[in-house]
């Protein structure tokens, strides 16, 4: 476990990671910290400064190891840090933090190099008193940092032996090609049901919690390192279900720490998503293509491309609108480049263009909504008319590759695809699109059931779990009626079923979570 958690640490940049972590840190040792880094602001030498009732310490923080260079080499160095706070910082002390134990902590995750040991050495030995203050200089490397979160976050009393061994399987096995999604779900769901027995144990709670961020964050790392931004995606939506779901439960949404963790979970979640999203770039500019494989083969990648993006840019909707759109526009780009998108794998693939169709309505592109709903539509109506091919409806890439060479026993009797279509038309009032479609879908796919999924909000706990739309909610037929206004009437009778169903990431204003959760599980968002 020793070895795993260095090689983590030591993966750590200065800002946002390892800053963070030693903030954790001295945290769960009861200090409470006064400043944290922020980019911009002068911070006078210090990073984080943090004090308990007999002490005040102050934070330099440095990646790697303190060198020649990092420690004397340019005006960011250890040794021009440790005179500004000489200089700033301690001239300016309150009473009470005068009273105080004063401890100035230079902090790596690296070692302290042989070249600048005796500099270090001659340092503290000339600086143990400032004016009338006595200082205490220390050097925190990368086995102390080590041992402190060993302690803190991963003792026999938070992280048992078993989750010790589910992490090295979850880290093991990263750079297989089928990642199992147990490995790190095991994990995640064994702290969340200590999370849930500690009760108003704050303390308890607060450490469970770190060690939940820390032992996802482990994990999406190391995956990052092996080139597979995807897997820290996962880790992090599976986080945020899980936690919101006990978050919701617990009747907690208002209480300061249970919000401030749920913070720290969305900066996760959207850390590895722009990491993935900078390389999608790459492959909407065309530098970066991708992979060729067998036609089926492509299309589940490139939807699972899609599926990344169009989750992510839908929850910066609610935070951050113009980001969004940025990637709604390499979304689009990606589309134009590969247009088999056209002909989507799966027929829950239906969902991520509900994504798709949500950026663009938000960001009033009705037109050039309509018209991939109907290049879309029109492929697959003269696919089946063709080549009797259509999304796999078991979602089943054994199914997707049968019904693309023609090989498949299995009868074609339920789309949920066609009946997410169905609603897209009427929401979005597309008479043009239900007139082409309708002979094909009454005649061609008659005795297929255009099907729908409805969740009612007494249900909502069961919308975090596998299986959600096999054991809740309500499955419901939408029909092809003779004429467009009678088609118009009946989805409008079977949507109003259902217009007061609210759930608390809706009361909370965090709808975002619908379509994490609907991409990480594969189900249907909303329409």
């Amino acid at each position: 476990m020793r070895l795993i958690v260095k090689e983590y640490i030591l993966q750590l940049k200065e800002k946002d990671e390892l800053d963070t972590l030693l903030s954790q840190i001295f945290e769960e040792k009861g200090y409470a910290a006064v400043s944290q880094p922020r980019t911009g602001n002068r911070q006078y030498g210090v990073d984080i400064q943090l004090h308990n009732k007999e002490e005040l310490i102050f934070l330099v923080i440095k990646q790697g190891d303190i060198d020649r260079k990092v420690w004397d080499g340019d005006t960011n160095a250890v040794r021009q840090s440790l005179d500004e706070i000489k200089d700033v910082m301690i001239n300016n002390l309150t009473l009470r933090d005068r009273s105080r134990r004063i401890r100035i902590v230079v902090a790596s995750n690296g070692h302290l190099d042989e070249s600048v040991k005796l500099n270090w050495n001659n340092y503290v030995n000339n600086n143990r008193v400032w004016g009338d203050l006595n200082i205490e200089i220390g050097f925190m490397g990368i086995d102390d940092i080590v041992q402190e979160v060993l302690g803190c976050f991963f003792n026999e009393y938070l992280f048992d032996k078993k989750l010790h061994s589910l992490l090295r399987k979850a880290l093991y096995f990263i750079d297989e090609s089928t990642y199992r999604r147990w490995y790190y779900e095991k994990i995640v769901n064994s702290i969340m049901e200590n999370i849930e027995k500690a009760g108003g144990d704050r303390k308890r709670f607060y450490k469970l919690c770190a060690t939940l961020y820390l032992s996802s964050q482990m994990i999406a790392q190391y995956a990052y390192q092996e080139g597979i931004t995807r897997i820290g995606i996962m880790v992090s939506e599976y986080v945020l279900i899980r936690y919101w779901k006990y978050f919701a439960g617990s009747q907690s949404l208002e209480k300061g720490k249970n919000v401030e963790w749920l913070i720290k979970f969305c900066h996760s979640y959207e850390k590895w998503n722009d990491l993935y999203w900078e390389k999608a770039e790459q492959v909407a500019c065309g530098d970066v293509i991708l992979p060729n494989y067998n036609v089926a083969e492509n299309r589940v990648l490139l939807y699972e491309l899609l599926g990344n993006l169009a989750s992510y840019a839908n929850y910066l909707l609610d935070f951050n609108f113009q980001k969004s759109m940025r990637i709604l526009n390499t979304i689009v780009h990606i589309m134009n480049q590969y247009s088999y998108y056209v002909y989507p794998p799966y027929d829950s693939s239906i969902g991520v263009m509900i994504m798709i169709y949500r950026l663009l309505n938000k960001n009033g592109r009705i037109d050039e909504l309509k018209l991939v709903m109907k290049e879309q539509c029109h492929t697959l109506m003269n696919y089946y008319r063709l080549y009797r091919r259509y999304p796999a409806q078991t979602d089943s890439f054994d199914e997707a590759v049968a019904i693309e060479m023609n090989n498949t026993s299995e009868k074609y009797e339920v789309s949920g695809f066609w009946g997410y279509c169905l609603l897209l038309i009427y929401r979005f009032d597309d008479k043009e699109l239900y007139d082409m479609l309708r002979n094909f879908l009454a005649e061609d796919l008659k005795d297929v059931c255009k099907c729908v999924w409805f969740l009612r909000s007494a249900e909502e706990e069961l919308f975090y779990e596998p299986g959600a739309m096999n054991l809740a909610g309500e499955g419901v037929e939408v029909t092809v009626e003779d004429n467009y206004p009678d088609f118009c009437r009946k989805v409008g009778f079977i949507l109003d079923q259902y217009k007061e169903e609210r759930f608390t990431f809706d009361e909370y204003s965090f709808s975002g979570l619908e379509t994490i959760i609907c991409h990480y599980y594969e189900y249907v968002p909303r329409v």
